[in-house]
């Protein structure tokens, strides 16, 4: 189970038409809504779910704000995984960023949204290639590391998709 499937399932009742998905850029999720005419109730409703809303042309690009990121940080927990030879340096890094990591901020939300959408994705791998350097940047540019990345990171590991 993924951490964003309880906020596709509310933000599939919030939008009556129209598609859904995984943003391939730099959002969360994009939704074609626009294009059905019922635009400015719509992106109010999202709105006061508290989601942020770009609109570009006939496609909406779908976001938490950062009371929504938060409240996913409360309801995560910490949690031990052992460091094995699958996945080491991702694991290291999640426990790292779990153990010393900050609560969501505007400037490290990019960091938390990289990680659900490749841990929502089921690719480890590319978590695992993409992960490290965008953190080494954020520490150069002396963003705080968020503990909710390592979280989310453990949380998949512990519990793969598929798995009962």
């Amino acid at each position: 189970m993924s951490a964003l499937d309880a906020w596709r399932e509310e933000l599939r009742r919030l939008i009556p038409r129209g598609f859904l998905r995984r943003d391939q850029g730099d959002g969360l999720f994009v939704s074609d809504y626009p294009r059905f005419g019922n635009e400015t109730p719509v992106s109010d409703a999202l709105r006061r779910a508290g989601y942020t809303v770009d609109l570009r042309g006939s496609l909406a690009y779908v976001d938490g704000n950062l009371e929504k990121y938060c409240a996913l940080a409360g309801s995560l927990r910490d949690a031990e995984s052992p460091l094995t030879e699958e996945c080491f340096w991702l694991r290291s890094l999640a426990l790292h960023l779990q153990r010393t990591g900050a609560e969501p901020c505007p400037e490290n939300l990019y960091l938390i949204r990289l990680t659900l959408k490749a841990l929502d994705a089921g690719d480890l791998p590319g978590l695992e290639r993409l992960l490290p350097p965008a953190v080494a940047e954020a520490q150069r540019k002396h963003i705080p590391l968020p503990k909710p990345a390592g979280q989310l990171i453990i949380y998949a590991i512990e519990n793969p998709k598929g798995a009962h």
